[in-house]
Order: C-alpha cells, then structure tokens, then sequence
C-alpha cells in the first residue's frame, strides 16, 4: 500500500492527531483528483484543528476546490462558517454571487464570515452587501465589518464617504471607523465629506472622523483642519492645532502650501 493510500484512510481514524497528520501528507502530496474528497472531510470534521488543516489543504489547489466548496455553501449548512473561511482565503471574485446571500445570514457567525470572504475578494459587487450593515449590530460585528471593508479597500469608499452624511450618527460613526483603517491613499476621495462631519458632528464622531481625516495626503484636509483651528469650538481647535502640527512633521501639506 502506498503512502498515500495509507494517509487516506488515516484520514478517517478516530484520533483526530493522527487525522490532522494525514490530513497535512494528503496536502502536500496530494493532486486536484484528492479536492472533493478533502472539502468532503472539511464539511464533515468536528475538531478545530483538524478542520484548520484541512482548509489548508483544500485552498492549495484554489481552482479545483471553488466548485466543491460553491457546492458545499448550499449542501451542508452546518459547515457554513468553515466554507465561507476557505473561500475567503482562495479570494475568488467568481465566488461572490454564490457568497452574497449569506451576508445577510440570520447566524451572525455566518454573516461575519461571508462578509470577510466577500472583502477579500476586492471586487466592487461586494460593497453594496457590506455597507448596509454600518451601524447595526453589537461590537464584534461592527469590528469585523469595518475589517472586512478594510479589506476591499478602494470599491467601498465612496459608500462609506456617503454613508458619513447618513441621518444616523452611529452609521456615521463607524464609517468614519472604517476609513481610519482603510487609510490613505484607498480613503482620500471620502476627505471633503469627513471634513464636514469633523466640522458639524457630535464630539466623539467628530473626533473619529478627525483621525480619518488628517491621515489623508490631499490637499482640502489641510485647509479643512486649519478652518478648525481657527473656529470658535474649543475641543476642534486643539484637536486641529495637534493634527496640522503632526501632519507638518510628516510633510503631508507641503504641496498644498507651495513647499
């Protein structure tokens, strides 16, 4: 019997340390024949590590793995979180329409996990399923949305830059959020309306979306900040003073003031 034979069926053994063992050979020895079978054992494994290596083993050979996992997302609900895991690491945009669905999962852990594979993917489809769900939820899943927004980067940001002038402030503030992650240069076309929200806003998202606003390289957040500065608001005209002082000694204004 062959090795790999031999790790097949150890595969299947009861002591899941011998099953993650075969499950690493089967992985790095393994051809694409192996993927149904190996995604096939993923939906089914129950222990965490085992599950965890198998993924690994799965996203080694991406584009015989898509099918099966697509597959896997409607066949075996249980293993939904897993699924959506692996496709986030393959980073399939052909993934997405088979993904957006569960974005709006009943099972928050479900809806977390399709939101990161959907940020993975980069791809401009994914924003309108993300943005929906700023401001809702407890703090994990307003943590992992502005995580997976990070992630897609540049196709989000002229959502979240509307969704700053949105009627809700806790809306307003978790874009702000999720800009200061996204950061520059994806973030800079969000800068004039953050420059509003700094100026008009409640203190703590004003604050939010000062930090947001002052790590942009563009040429309105200088002037933005120096109208601060110079305004009757005691809390903006510190927190401006400080950022335009930072934002010098990183040499962010020089082409704004003709250095």
């Amino acid at each position: 019997m062959s090795t790999l034979e031999q790790a097949r069926r150890a595969v299947y053994d009861v002591d899941p340390t011998v099953r993650q063992r075969a499950a690493v050979y089967l992985g790095t020895h393994g051809d694409e024949s192996l993927t149904p079978e190996l995604v096939a054992l993923l939906v089914a494994e129950p222990d965490f590590f085992v599950r965890e290596t198998l993924t690994w083993a799965v996203v080694r050979r991406p584009t015989a793995a898509l099918p099966h996992l697509v597959e896997a997302l409607d066949g075996a609900p249980k293993a939904r979180v897993q699924v959506l895991h692996a496709l986030s690491k393959i980073q399939a945009p052909e993934a997405v329409p088979h993904i957006l669905p569960f974005a709006d999962d009943a099972d928050p852990r479900v809806a977390m996990k399709a939101w990161w594979a959907l940020g993975r993917t980069g791809t401009p489809e994914a924003a309108p399923a993300l943005l929906p769900h700023l401001g809702r939820g407890d703090e994990e899943q307003q943590r992992e949305l502005a995580r997976a927004l990070e992630q897609l980067g540049e196709p989000g940001v002229p959502g979240l830059a509307e969704a700053v002038t949105d009627g809700d402030g806790a809306v307003r503030r978790h874009a702000a959020q999720t800009l200061v992650l996204v950061g520059d240069p994806a973030a800079r076309p969000a800068a004039p309306a953050l420059a509003a929200m700094a100026e008009t806003d409640a203190k703590d998202n004003a604050l939010v979306a000062l930090e947001a606003l002052a790590a942009l390289d563009e040429p309105c957040v200088g002037p933005a900040l120096e109208r601060l500065r110079d305004g009757k608001d005691r809390f903006r005209s510190m927190t401006a003073q400080w950022l335009l002082a930072d934002r010098a000694e990183r040499g962010l204004d020089a082409a704004s003031r003709g250095d």
